[in-house]
């Protein structure tokens, strides 16, 4: 019932908890690895598994299919966004629901676009976290956005928070609020879809009735079960063919407790231990990179010896402390060559503690992030799990100057270290509840200079790409479309474009119409004509630009560029097996422009047999008699 990232649901400031699957862009490689649409699907499914339905869900799903709107309030932790989620991907059909992003004036006034509503559409619009202002601005615009929604068949969640009580008129029937779900029901079926035993879990262990009798927050519960799955497979890996007992449960939900109520006494413990620079360096090093190996955790803690100028250890080589010693020292376990905690919050902890118990050593570990990233040993979990920790300690006490000096140096730099590091950190914050927007209207006026380096506009490609193209997918469009105008020829951002709207067919309309409206102003972007003809060229994407949109996107082809240019995109349009509606649509776009006509003809003599040219011969002879000629003033260059 956490908030749902792209792989990840960040449930504070520096922790995460792994809820779902997919993957988030940290390497110099733009394409996701799998489809943004089929990514949000998947996470959607993960959640509908561990959903416990509250005592309004279904109220709730009854006024969202009847009247398409639903607005849910309820106290922080209460699971409204995953209640969101689960009752539009409830609905009937296969439509993935995805978050609607408002747009931010320069004046600083948020807008709700009504035109970002389109056919069957199912979004949510969460203001759990905008301020107050914010929220009443947006809310005053529902009625024009909830006309549309109805106009075009969609549906609309909002989320409110329990602070607002006086909600407009209009919206007062749709409103129900979510009380948090029995948690120990939430934890027993987190258990399940782990695979666990849950007939175990009856009756609750002293411990865990104590702590659940505070009511914590639904992500402290969800946080609570990966801690006991994680301790389960640890004991699973040690213990062959062991049955699930109510005496191993009850000592997995005290271990995991201990740390997750009071993680800083596990701290002291370890740090009080480790005096020795050598020591702390691989005690943090292994909460860094936990689950690495033994040699990349020593060359990680070589480089933050080295990056604090701590001098070398006088004592031969064959006297100082092994790993064994050193782990001892930290309290860490070796997996096989791998190190590891016992419990994952530990090694949270741990980041925090040099984070927090430490400000003089930020820079430092900054400085090094880069480094660390690119420790050959590495695979791209361990990558992964390192770059968002870092992100994530950023993002909970740096200001923005700081953080937009960051990404933008990381990116600079351009090694695979630096792009990965850059990456996590604009990946984070995108999708941060607070600062998220201001992040997205920071890519949206970067997408648009022209005098990015190589390494920030990968950087921008990435995240668009994949977490932007995932959970606001119409902004990623928005974002793509500006890098590709903008970006010299040859590079990514038209390639991550056309992946973008190959895979989303909402997504490609919205481009032809942008591109229509763009290519038929005075003040055409260059690039945009070489964008359209990128998306021609494509072979899954040329029949659907024979539309309203596309059409007038030809017609300034036919209108500004030379026969050459075009001719190759448009050929398969023209082939025999092209059905005469196509055929027709595409004469009429040329209208009277005879060396456009004439390349048309030409194409098709070439893509077909005789009887081809002629069929097309006579539709372009049609075509001129049927249109009276225009004014001088109209057919001018």
């Amino acid at each position: 019932m956490t908030q749902a990232g792209t792989t990840q649901n960040y449930v504070d400031t520096a922790s995460v908890v792994h809820t779902g699957t997919g993957n988030v862009f940290l390497g110099p490689a733009p394409p996701p690895r799998k489809p943004p649409r089929r990514l949000a699907r998947e996470e959607l499914y993960f959640h509908m598994r561990r959903f416990v339905r509250p005592a309004v869900a279904n109220a709730a799903y009854d006024t969202l299919a009847s009247d398409r709107l639903v607005v849910l309030t309820g106290p922080d932790g209460s699971g409204r966004q995953t209640a969101g989620r689960v009752l539009l991907g409830e609905l009937p059909g296969k439509e993935v629901p995805f978050e609607l992003v408002p747009d931010v004036a320069e004046n600083g006034h948020h807008h709700l676009d009504p035109d970002m509503v389109q056919p069957g559409n199912r979004l949510l619009l969460d203001l759990t976290a905008a301020e107050e202002q914010a929220r009443r601005e947006m809310a005053g615009q529902l009625p024009k956005l909830w006309e549309q929604v109805r106009e075009q068949t969609a549906y609309l969640a909002v989320l409110l928070p329990d602070t607002d009580r006086e909600l407009p008129h209009y919206v007062a029937s749709q409103v129900h609020h979510l009380a948090p779900p029995d948690r120990m029901a939430l934890l027993r079926r987190q258990l399940r879809c782990e695979g666990m035993d849950t007939r175990v879990c009856a009756p609750a262990p002293e411990s865990l009735a104590t702590y659940l009798t505070t009511r914590p927050p639904v992500r402290e519960v969800a946080r609570l079960a990966h801690a006991v799955v994680r301790l389960r497979r640890r004991h699973r890996h040690g213990v062959h063919h062991i049955t699930d007992t109510p005496e191993l449960f009850a000592e997995w939900c005290e271990k995991a407790l201990s740390t997750l109520t009071d993680p800083q006494a596990a701290v002291d413990a370890i740090v009080g231990k480790a005096t020795k620079a050598h020591e702390r360096a691989f005690c943090y090093a292994t909460a860094l990179l936990e689950g690495a190996r033994t040699d990349t955790v020593h060359a990680a803690a070589r480089i933050l010896t080295t990056a604090t100028a701590t001098p070398a250890d006088p004592q031969p080589l064959l006297e100082q402390n092994g790993t064994h010693h050193l782990l001892r020292t930290i309290r860490a376990d070796r997996d096989g060559d791998r190190h590891t905690f016992a419990q994952q919050e530990v090694a949270e902890a741990l980041c925090r503690h040099l984070w927090s118990d430490r400000p003089d050593l930020r820079g430092v570990l900054l400085d090094c992030t880069p480094q660390l990233l690119a420790l050959p040993a590495l695979d791209t979990r361990e990558r992964e799990t390192a770059a968002v920790r870092v992100a994530e300690l950023m993002t909970g006490t740096e200001p923005g100057t700081v953080l937009r000096q960051r990404v933008e140096a990381w990116a600079e730099q351009g090694t695979d270290g630096s792009l990965t590091a850059a990456s996590a950190l604009l990946d984070r914050l995108v999708q941060h509840p607070r600062l998220g927007t201001a992040w997205r209207r920071w890519i949206y006026d970067r997408a648009g200079v022209q005098t990015l380096t190589p390494g920030l506009r990968r950087v921008l490609t990435g995240v668009c790409a994949t977490t932007m193209a995932t959970r606001y997918p119409r902004s990623a469009l928005i974002r793509l479309h500006r890098l590709a105008a903008s970006e010299p020829e040859g590079q990514g951002a038209t390639g991550a474009l056309l992946t973008h709207v190959r895979e989303d067919g909402q997504a490609l309309h919205h481009l032809l119409n942008r591109l229509s409206r763009r290519l038929g102003a005075p003040d055409r972007h260059p690039r945009d004509l070489g964008i359209f003809l990128a998306v021609a060229a494509d072979r899954d994407l040329l029949a659907r630009t024979v539309t309203t949109d596309g059409l007038s996107c030809w017609r300034s082809v036919f209108r500004t560029a030379a026969p050459e240019r075009w001719r190759p995109a448009a050929a398969p349009l023209l082939g025999p097996e092209a059905d005469g509606e196509s055929l027709r649509s595409l004469i009429a776009a040329a209208g009277r422009n005879h060396p456009a006509l004439n390349a048309l003809y030409l194409t098709a003599v070439e893509s077909g047999p005789p009887a081809h040219a002629h069929r097309v011969l006579r539709l372009i002879c049609d075509a001129r008699s049927r249109h009276p000629p225009r004014p001088m003033e109209e057919t001018a260059p």
